[in-house]
């Protein structure tokens, strides 16, 4: 399964006459919702992930422990992870639906360095997450004020409040789009989120609903 990567489009050159054309806007949501998906399926995972890793810090007593895999997985390093099959399988499997690496190697023949390498891959997904929250949280300020504006239901996908921008473009509202661009032109310019997504391309599909 995987994510679609969506096209970059020049936002900037269709906003002379002071409204974006349906077809810009159109392709903005596309964009918009690919950050969306990654970062509900990654938040999905990771939370899946470390009930995985307090199940692991609570079987080796280390309950005050912080609960990202660089941490727990040192500690495993250090005393073995012996009995903790299970738990390892169980955050392999999240890995490998999300499309990264995993050992080849069964659990049961894990060696340390399976270990180390297992926990420096869990831990890219925690910071593939972490990379995502600020720009969704700006997007889902922009996109509430929009839904608001236009009385939208609240149920309305991401798809469908571009597409309602799409039908009746609004110049009042052009400034929250533009908000909205220069997130993702900035996206763009560190190429943060296509690197992401080309990485995570063979990974599963993923829902476009917001």
């Amino acid at each position: 399964m995987s994510i679609a990567i969506v096209k970059r489009v020049p936002y900037r050159s269709s906003t002379r006459s002071g409204v974006y054309t349906p077809e810009t806007l159109r392709q903005i949501g596309s964009q918009v919702g690919a950050i969306a998906s990654r970062y509900s399926s990654l938040e999905s995972h990771k939370r899946a992930i470390e009930r995985q890793l307090a199940l692991i810090a609570a079987q080796i007593h280390e309950q005050d422990v912080l609960l990202i895999p660089g941490t727990v997985f040192l500690l495993l390093e250090m005393r073995g992870s012996g009995g903790m099959s299970a738990q390892l399988e169980q955050i392999a499997r999240i890995l490998h639906e999300e499309g990264y690496w995993k050992p080849r190697a069964r659990v049961q023949n894990y060696h340390r360095q399976d270990v180390y390498h297992l926990g420096k891959s869990a831990q890219r997904l925690f910071d593939d997450y972490a990379a995502l929250v600020q720009p969704v949280e700006r997007l889902y300020a922009r996109l509430g004020y929009i839904t608001a504006r236009r009385q939208m239901q609240p149920e309305t996908t991401l798809q469908g409040i571009f597409e309602c921008l799409a039908a009746a473009p609004d110049v009042a509202l052009k400034g929250e789009v533009d908000a909205i661009v220069e997130l993702l032109e900035r996206a763009n310019r560190h190429n943060w989120l296509w690197k992401l997504c080309d990485r995570l391309a063979r990974g599963p599909a993923i829902s476009s609903r917001f």
